[in-house]
């Protein structure tokens, strides 16, 4: 259903009037966001606090404050980056922003000293590339941000080139010391973030098992478990901060690292075997002592100390844990079983020192080299594909640059005193959707005027001298970076609270900085939220995308499991947890779309109800490939030993589903694509009874005189996910089809299974 352009604009238009009516009607404008009490991070926050506040306090000690708050303002943005990333990641992230920052603080001081209106082309440029970086992740995007801000404060203190180097040289010498105060954490606290995130996602694992205990079952099979039933058709969370795994302290040793590692493994696979037993229904007698299980190896993990005594408390809790004879779900119990006692046993290990394999040792030399330049030249392929109008990262750059412009231009042709906080709000306030873009406008805005008044205040009662006001900007910069990840409501009443005291100890009255920070955050929140309806991208552009995405990984996870799963050859392991990741990936970048496209006018025929039952449908797809990928693991127990060679008749069978499935996910990802009703789905209920009659006793594989494909267990198993794969295949299509305008499919004359 592809729209004229100038129609699609009018639409546009319209629905951005109809969104603002109701907001300005119904109160929508003053929802601040959420406050993530949660994420305030104390240790990290008095880190980056010191690094900002030791330049003043060096600058007042030595007679030259101004030097001081150079590098306070090198210091105080690199604080911010220092909070994305886990360890070296996080180093890289600090070291490029404090290297870009001294750049662009060296053209926009010079800029302003030759012409106030060079500045224009300088702020097209950064910000342009500031919208454009956040295409190889959020830890970029933020460097990329800094650069552009840096530019544009810069800009306050015009500078000839000799005065404008010194002045970078303070900037970079800032955000580098911020560099210094990271690694030190390293050795300060050991192992913390690691610990801390698998204590997490055990801990989830544990509450998720807890649940589907007490989960009333949904449908009588469910509730005698003769039969996988509908009663858990969530997915197991998935709450580890992986970074801070596969990125770890580089001051651990190298043995507790890869035990790490081997213990977020090892999680995946409790995952898996979880959500098998799940599909069952409460299976108490099983879930309950292994939710306490879960619970004791995240009790281990958090203190950090004694894993061999607990270690062997727990192996004693796992092998009380007894399986009921002839259970339908018995084959996954014991799966879950043997992860446990897997997990148990790295934990004992933990205790160990350099006792056991070694793992990889890190790149060196020659090899380290080679690395650096391919990521290199992936990140610049990267950034030239997105270049442009084509993408989504690519309009977004576009549309930053020519506000941020105007913004420039505004603060040039009035002459407005600090003029350039026009240009810094643009910054901060656009971002790439529209309910961001009108949060953050409206957490500026409001952040500023409460933080104007706090600023105005502290300058006011503390006359006793610049020390005091040096160590007010401490604790105030210390508490917003606190705030942060909180709401950006707060950060920005502490950072306004910060600009005016640090004005203040430049000899700038508070009353005359506070006035001109409301007026160039009022222009420049205004500026934001204008460009943004003037040229806005609506988020259901890119989920029709996204959505397409999802169904197509989730095919080729299930397919390759399928595949895998009539094969005697041991499964290739890593294949199937890369495709695992990348259909994880895949659903969270859906489920995230469906949440932004609620936060939008609705632009049929893609609406967020619609993107909501798609996003059911695939996660219901999730949960039953972890539960194929359990029996997979379940007929491969020995990971190098070969399992029994099935009929090929049955492979044959298998097969042919598994290029349906294949088929069906082209054609859902091409409706969506094109948002047109799909066509000539492929027969997978006749597939899918031809499978039946192969891999049962009462079908051809007894006419053939061949056994069955495993165990009666894992036959139903296979019978039973290929039927769920079948259904959720066709309620996908008739989703479309009733969205989207097609006419409902004939009935099919061969019965389900």
């Amino acid at each position: 259903m592809s729209r004229d352009p100038r129609t699609a604009l009018g639409a546009w238009f319209r629905s951005s009037r109809r969104m603002l009516v109701a907001e300005l009607s119904h109160g929508g404008w003053l929802n601040f966001g959420p406050f993530r009490w949660d994420a305030v991070d104390v240790p990290r926050a008095v880190r980056a606090g010191i690094g900002m506040v030791t330049p003043l306090a060096i600058g007042l000690a030595t007679g030259h404050l101004e030097y001081g708050v150079f590098a306070a303002l090198g210091a105080q943005p690199a604080g911010i980056v220092s909070f994305q990333g886990a360890s070296r990641t996080r180093l890289s992230a600090v070291t490029l922003a404090a290297l870009g920052m001294a750049v662009s603080t060296w053209i926009g001081g010079v800029a302003a000293w030759t012409s106030g209106w060079l500045l224009f082309p300088a702020v097209l440029v950064f910000s342009y590339l500031a919208g454009l970086l956040a295409v190889l992740g959020q830890r970029f995007g933020v460097v990329g941000l800094q650069w552009a801000i840096q530019l544009v404060i810069a800009s306050a203190i015009p500078l000839a080139p000799g005065d404008a180097l010194v002045r970078a040289g303070l900037v970079l010498a800032g955000g580098l010391w911020q560099g210094v105060l990271v690694i030190a954490s390293w050795a300060v606290i050991r192992s913390g973030r690691e610990r801390a995130s698998l204590e997490t996602g055990y801990r989830a694992l544990a509450r998720y098992a807890e649940d589907a205990c007490r989960r009333p079952p949904e449908s009588p099979a469910a509730a005698t478990g003769s039969a996988p039933g509908a009663a858990a058709t969530s997915v197991p969370p998935l709450t580890f901060d992986t970074a801070a795994i596969a990125d770890p302290n580089p001051l651990l040793r190298a043995q507790e690292r890869y035990r790490f590692l081997l213990l977020l493994e090892q999680a995946e696979r409790i995952r898996v075997s979880l959500a098998a037993v799940a599909r069952y229904g409460s299976q108490c007698e099983l879930l309950e002592p292994v939710s306490r299980v879960l619970d004791g190896l995240a009790d281990a993990l958090d203190a950090a100390r004694d894993h061999a005594r607990r270690a062997a408390e727990l192996e004693q809790m796992v092998a009380a844990i007894q399986l009921p004879a002839g259970a339908p779900w018995r084959w996954a119990g014991a799966t879950l079983l043997g992860e446990l006692r897997g997990a148990v046993r790295i934990l004992r290990r933990l205790d160990e020192r350099d006792v056991g394999p070694t793992p990889d040792p890190p790149p060196t030399g020659r090899r380290r080299w080679s690395i650096w330049r391919a990521k290199v030249r992936s990140a610049a392929e990267n950034l030239t594909a997105a270049a442009g109008t084509e993408t989504e990262a690519g309009r977004h750059a576009l549309r930053l640059a020519v506000v941020a412009g105007i913004g420039e231009i505004i603060a040039q042709a009035s002459g407005l005193p600090h003029g350039y906080w026009i240009v810094l709000t643009a910054l901060i306030v656009l971002r790439p959707d529209y309910a961001s873009t009108i949060f953050r406008g409206v957490q500026r805005a409001a952040g500023t005027v409460v933080g104007a008044g706090l600023g105005l205040a502290t300058a006011l009662l503390l006359h006793v001298g610049p020390g005091v006001l040096v160590a007010v900007v401490g604790v105030t910069m210390t508490v917003s970076y606190a705030v942060f990840a909180v709401n950006y409501l707060l950060f920005a009443v502490f950072l306004t609270d910060f600009v005016v005291t640090l004005l203040a100890l430049l000899g700038q009255t508070a009353e005359q900085t506070v006035v001109a920070r409301l007026i160039g955050t009022g222009i420049g929140a205004a500026l934001a939220l204008i460009g943004y309806l003037a040229w806005p991208s609506w988020e259901g552009e890119s989920a029709q995308q996204k959505l397409a995405r999802l169904f197509e990984t989730q095919a080729q996870f299930c397919s390759l499991l399928l595949r895998a799963y009539v094969r005697p050859d041991p499964p290739d392991r890593g294949a199937i947890a890369a495709a695992a990741r990348t259909a994880r990936r895949a659903r969270t970048d859906a489920e995230a779309s469906a949440d932004r496209l609620a936060d939008e006018p609705p632009q049929p025929p893609l609406t967020a109800r619609l993107a909501y039952g798609l996003t059911g449908i695939g996660r219901r797809l999730a949960h039953v490939s972890l539960t194929l990928n359990a029996a997979l693991e379940s007929t491969h127990p020995g990971r190098d030993r070969p399992a029994a060679q099935p009929p090929d008749h049955a492979v044959k069978a298998v097969d042919e589903f598994a290029d349906g499935v294949d088929a069906a996910a082209r054609v859902i990802a091409g409706s969506l694509r094109s948002l047109r009703p799909p066509a000539d789905m492929p027969p997978l209920r006749e597939l899918q009874s031809a499978l039946y009659q192969e891999v049962t006793d009462d079908g051809q594989a007894a006419a053939h005189g061949a056994p069955p494909l495993g165990t009666a267990d894992l036959d139903t198993v296979l019978v039973s996910v290929t039927d769920e794969y079948t259904d959720a295949f066709a309620t996908a299509a008739d989703v479309l089809r009733q969205r989207l305008g097609g006419e409902p499919p004939p009935p099919s004359n061969v019965a389900g299974s």
